[in-house]
């Protein structure tokens, strides 16, 4: 099922929204005693129904220093996948995945999958960005629009990640890699299987924002 070919989803999207409208009619939320690790377990809704509230809280946190600079990392990886692309679906479960990723680990495998992505879009093989030489954060690699994820299938994106980066693990441990290289493979590979897993649920759910 490719992006631009799902147009259910995009037909159900204001009907999907009414779980926005539902946040905003709640009892505002007093953020002023969650801790780094409330809020990074926040669910996707009800952190993009109340991002100011969100950001908020979280800059207290950063001037008194009560947060770790792996969570902040994380909180950042977590606000930009809010609105990472026009597809709740995607946002979704970018948003739940990276919730269910280590903070320890969040910028690389938000960054891996990014390279990976822009890889696809252009018909390139998905490969590990650590393996390769000359590759760089300098945003040259990154699907800066987002309507361009429109144009890509994401389902057939996950699938041959996945495939590719299991056919990698295997790999690495049948010839003795480094056990550092066989870790990010599984990493990777763990990655892009909560990823499915996310993307399929949010698929199904009657309501998301």
């Amino acid at each position: 099922m490719e992006i631009n070919q799902t147009t259910n989803i995009y037909q159900t999207q204001s009907v999907k929204n009414l779980s926005t409208a539902y946040y905003k009619e709640l009892e505002k939320i007093d953020y002023s005693n969650y801790s780094a690790n409330d809020l990074l377990n926040i669910s996707f809704e009800e952190a993009k129904t109340h991002q100011e509230e969100f950001d908020k809280r979280y800059k207290e946190l950063s001037d008194n220093g009560d947060i770790k600079a792996s969570q902040y990392s994380k909180f950042l990886h977590l606000k930009g996948a809010l609105n990472y692309s026009e597809n709740s679906s995607i946002n979704k479960a970018y948003y739940e995945t990276l919730q269910n990723t280590d903070p320890e680990k969040t910028g690389l495998l938000s960054f891996e999958f990014q390279m990976n992505l822009q890889e696809f879009s252009k018909n390139e093989d998905i490969n590990a960005s650590f393996m390769k030489n000359g590759r760089s954060s300098n945003g040259n690699y990154v699907i800066n629009h987002k309507n361009e994820l429109n144009n890509i299938d994401f389902v057939s994106f996950i699938d041959k990640a996945i495939a590719n980066f299991e056919k990698a693990l295997i790999n690495s441990k049948s010839s003795n890699a480094d056990k550092k290289v066989q870790e990010q493979y599984q990493n990777i590979s763990d990655f892009y299987k909560n990823f499915q897993e996310n993307f399929n649920k949010a698929t199904k759910e009657p309501y998301y924002a």
